[in-house]
């Protein structure tokens, strides 16, 4: 969840946010391992990073990093998840990671290659596992997209290029919530008399609605993410790219 989007932090989790915990899990299942060190850039209030606190071994730590922490929500994460650290900056240069998560993220960041460029050099290590998603298909840039400071929405082989052009080496790719591209594209292109700042965090669902909608939304993006396993990229809402930090030329 981006901080900007939470209302009360006791309410009930958007179906969107587990269900795309879930599919970030599947797509780093031959990844997350006892001892990895994980680097979460914008990391919102630390849900992932929580959920992936409670299925790491005690060996494996996590820094999570979003400018928008306050201390006491800093001070209330760290005590109850001690193999986390929390912070509104990017660690001292040189401390480097086994993966590092840029979960929408990308979008915010007006230079988005120097940003990039510098984040692989400083914090990846070689080998390191990087996987980046992001809001997909720039025509569907809208005042949503504005009010969470979004610059842009990306092609999937737009922001393919520009991790490559930052040093990484692209081992697969897709997309993520299908389903939700279609209704996307109608309230906020062809009916364009929707503003609206509501995000995630003022999500009201009942129970039964909110497991109903979570499921399918699940199903949603175990079906594309098999799909681009064999080479089928399956539209969907989010564009993913899972890339590693290659040796340098000079050592190859």
């Amino acid at each position: 969840m981006d901080l900007r989007e939470m209302r009360d932090e006791t309410a009930g989790r958007h179906p969107w946010e587990t269900a795309r915990v879930k599919a970030i899990g599947k797509l780093l299942e031959t990844t997350l391992r006892d001892g990895i060190a994980i680097l979460d850039v914008g990391c919102g209030d630390g849900f992932l990073s929580r959920t992936l606190c409670s299925a790491l071994g005690r060996t494996s730590s996590i820094a999570a990093v979003d400018i928008n922490l306050t201390p006491q929500q800093i001070q209330r994460l760290e005590e109850s998840f001690p193999a986390a650290r929390y912070m509104t900056r990017l660690p001292p240069k040189g401390n480097r990671y086994d993966l590092v998560l840029l979960l929408d993220v990308v979008e915010h960041i007006q230079d988005d290659l120097r940003f990039l460029e510098d984040l692989v050099r400083d914090h990846a290590k070689v080998g390191a596992r990087v996987l980046v998603t992001v809001p997909a298909f720039p025509a569907l840039y809208c005042d949503h997209d504005r009010f969470l400071g979004h610059h842009r929405r990306y092609r999937l082989d737009g922001i393919e290029r520009l991790l490559k052009r930052a040093g990484l080496q692209v081992l697969s790719s897709g997309y993520l919530f299908g389903s939700l591209l279609l209704p996307k594209l109608l309230l906020f292109k062809l009916l364009s008399w929707r503003k609206s700042t509501d995000g995630i965090g003022c999500w009201q669902g009942g129970t039964l609605a909110t497991a109903f909608i979570r499921t399918l939304l699940h199903l949603d993006n175990s079906l594309l993410i098999m799909a681009a396993k064999i080479g089928v990229k399956i539209p969907g809402l989010t564009a993913w790219v899972l890339c590693d930090k290659p040796l340098p030329p000079c050592l190859n």
